[in-house]
C-alpha cells in the first residue's frame, strides 16, 4: 500500500506544478520527509493526511484509494471557485454599479471583493497563477477606468470646457497630446494597480492571520438582520410616492419622512448592536448607514405646480422654486437591493479565530 500512495503522492504534487521543496513548505516538514514518502519509505502520520490532500487539491480518499476514477469537489476546490468569484466578479459589479451609483462607493466595494478574493485563495486553497494572473488584469482594468474618469473630471473642474469637445480636438489637431494623455492614464493605472495589489497580498491580509471568516445563518437571533429589513424598507419608502392621492403634505415633507425614518432604523440597529454578543451587528448597521443616503439622490424627481395643482416630472427647464419630491427609479431599485443583501451577507459573516491543533511527535 506504501508503494501504492507514493506514486499517487509523487502523481498528484506532479499535476499541481509543485516541487519537493515547495511541498514541504505548505506543510511545515522537512523536504526529506516528503522524498521518504514518495520513495516508499515511510508513510505519513493520520493528523497529516487532511493538510496532506488539501495542499495537493485533492480529497484524502483519492490520496488513500487510487481506484477512484472520478474526483469529486473538495471544499479547498470551492473556495477556490468563491476566490474567483469575488476577485473577478467584484470587477464586473464595479462596471455595473458605477452605472448608477459614485465611483468612490463603487471602487471600495470591489477593493474589499478582491482582498476578499485574496484571503481565500491564501488561506484555504493556497495561491494559484491563474488566479494572480486574472486578478491583476481586473484589478488593471478598473484602475484605469477610475484613473479615466478622474482625469476627466479634473478636466471639467479645470474650466476647459465639455471633455467631449476638448477630446474631439484633440483627435483633430493634437494627436501626440491625446497619445501622451493615453500613456500617462495607463501609467496612472499601473501604478495603483502596483500599490493595490501589494497592500492587498502583503500588509491588508496580516491583521487577518489567525482568523478565519464563518457563515452561520441559524442562531444570533432576529436582531442581526434588522438592518437589511431597515435597508428593504428605505427602498420600499420611494415606491409609495407613485401613489397619486396621498395627502399633499406627505409630498411636500417627503424628506423630513424619509430622514426620520433612516433616523429610527438607524437608532434601533444602534441599540440592537450594543447589547451584549452582538457587537459584530455594527458591521451591518454600517452598510445601512452607507447605503441610506444614497437612495435620495436616485429618485426620480418630480415638482409641485402650485397654479395648475399637478405633479410633473422635473426637466432641466424647471425651476427651482417649485417644491419637489423623489420617485422610486431601476437605479433606485438596484442600489437598495445591493445593500439589502449586503446586510444580509455581513449579518451571517463572522471572524473566529482559528484554534490551533498540537500534534504530538
Amino acid at each position: 500500500m506504501e508503494q501504492d500512495f507514493s506514486e499517487r503522492l509523487k502523481k498528484y504534487r506532479r499535476e499541481k506544478n509543485l516541487t519537493q521543496q515547495e511541498l514541504a513548505d505548505l506543510l511545515q516538514v522537512s523536504n526529506k520527509t516528503v522524498s521518504r514518502w514518495e520513495s516508499g519509505g515511510g508513510y505519513p502520520d493520520v493528523p497529516m493526511l487532511v493538510p496532506l490532500a488539501r495542499a495537493l487539491g485533492v480529497s484524502v480518499d483519492d490520496l488513500l484509494d487510487g481506484k477512484k476514477t472520478v474526483r469529486t469537489l473538495t471544499r479547498a476546490d470551492w473556495q477556490s471557485l468563491l476566490s474567483f468569484a469575488f476577485a473577478l466578479g467584484g470587477g464586473v459589479c464595479f462596471y455595473l454599479l458605477d452605472l448608477f451609483m459614485p465611483m468612490l462607493v463603487c471602487y471600495l466595494a470591489y477593493l474589499g471583493c478582491m482582498a476578499y478574493g485574496i484571503y481565500l485563495q491564501r488561506h484555504y486553497c493556497y495561491q494559484s497563477r491563474w488566479f494572480r494572473i486574472g486578478n491583476a488584469v481586473m484589478n488593471f482594468s478598473v484602475n484605469v477606468t477610475l484613473v479615466g474618469k478622474c482625469a476627466v473630471t479634473a478636466l471639467t473642474l479645470s474650466g476647459m470646457g465639455d471633455p467631449s469637445g476638448v477630446l474631439r480636438r484633440m483627435l483633430t489637431n493634437q494627436m501626440p497630446a491625446l497619445l501622451l494623455a493615453a500613456l500617462g492614464i495607463l501609467a496612472g493605472g499601473a501604478v495603483l494597480t502596483a500599490i493595490t495589489l501589494y497592500l492587498a497580498e502583503r500588509r491588508g491580509l496580516g491583521t487577518l492571520r489567525g482568523l478565519r471568516l464563518v457563515f452561520r445563518v441559524r442562531g444570533g437571533g432576529f436582531g442581526r438582520f434588522v438592518p437589511a429589513v431597515g435597508m428593504g424598507l428605505l427602498t420600499a419608502f420611494w415606491g409609495v410616492f407613485l401613489v397619486q392621492n396621498l395627502p399633499l403634505e406627505v409630498y411636500l415633507n417627503q424628506k423630513w419622512i424619509y430622514w426620520g425614518l433612516f433616523g429610527v432604523l438607524l437608532a434601533v440597529c444602534v441599540v440592537l448592536s450594543c447589547k451584549k454578543g452582538r457587537r459584530m451587528g455594527f458591521v451591518p448597521t454600517a452598510a445601512l448607514l452607507l447605503g441610506g443616503p444614497l437612495l435620495p439622490g436616485l429618485a426620480r424627481q418630480y415638482a409641485w405646480l402650485e397654479n395648475s395643482r399637478r405633479f410633473v416630472e422635473v426637466t432641466g427647464k424647471l425651476s427651482e422654486r417649485y417644491p419637489r419630491f423623489g420617485v422610486i427609479s431601476p437605479g433606485l431599485v438596484a442600489t437598495g437591493a445591493v445593500f439589502f443583501f449586503l446586510c444580509v451577507l455581513l449579518a451571517v459573516m463572522k471572524l473566529e479565530r482559528k484554534t490551533e491543533e498540537k500534534t504530538e511527535n
